[in-house]
């Protein structure tokens, strides 16, 4: 099974980095190639950098099965693009955030979700409004470090452990969500200083996307052929 794995960034240092923490949880016979397109900006970390985003990831999306890909994970909480390339595209194509926030809700009642800046805030919570899970949702939190920032590991995890802790002991969160994919590294060892399931987007995508991909599922947005 091959899997493409599409940044919302132009950033060629994420894709060295990203790489190692998306393809340690998955299957031995299943490979990824992480994209990064130059026509994204560096990072996306709110509406505006959605909008320049999403073509660049649709594109990505459109070439993916004759590029001998069987699914799709766009590899940003913010899905830049995802509804679109769902219509569009005949494999399965997988949010980070939509399979975090999924994946949330079997793991405890109440979940509270991190970002890296107090302006990725109104867009997940918006994201989360759109999934109809408002009255399972305990906070949205952000840490004010930019995602080109979150890979000094200590810093990232000190930041991050605060907010959810708050977020445990003040909001009622029994899961946290990590807001951003780049926060990967992290993620055993901030479920080890909260005792509650720490979940990581990133590998949420691409367990899902390698669950739908096995059975050849796809989303129902892509318009089905007319029976001749």
């Amino acid at each position: 099974m091959k899997i493409k794995v599409v940044l919302a960034s132009s950033s060629q240092e994420l894709v060295q980095s990203q790489f190692a923490n998306r393809k340690e949880s998955l299957a031995p016979e299943t490979e990824i190639a992480i994209v990064a397109p130059s026509g994204c900006p560096p990072s996306t970390e709110g509406e505006k950098d959605e909008l320049i985003a999403a073509p660049q990831i649709f594109s990505e999306v459109l070439n993916a099965k004759k590029e001998g890909f069987d699914a799709v994970t766009i590899d940003c909480t913010l899905e830049p693009g995802l509804k679109a390339a769902k219509q569009a595209s005949s494999i399965p194509v997988v949010g980070a955030g939509e399979a975090a926030l999924s994946l949330a809700l079997l793991l405890g009642e109440r979940f509270s979700v991190i970002m890296p800046i107090p302006t990725s805030i109104s867009p997940m919570i918006s994201k989360i409004r759109q999934m109809g899970l408002w009255e399972r949702m305990a906070s949205v939190r952000a840490v004010n470090v930019h995602v080109l920032d979150l890979d000094n590991y200590e810093q990232t995890l000190a930041s991050v452990a605060e907010e959810a802790r708050i977020a445990v002991e003040d909001d009622g969160a029994e899961v946290i969500v990590l807001g951003c994919t780049v926060m990967g590294p992290i993620a055993g060892a901030l479920a080890n200083k909260l005792a509650v399931p720490v979940v990581e987007p990133g590998t949420a995508a691409l367990k899902l996307a390698e669950a739908l991909a096995a059975p050849g599922w796809k989303s129902s947005l892509f318009p089905c052929r007319e029976r001749g």
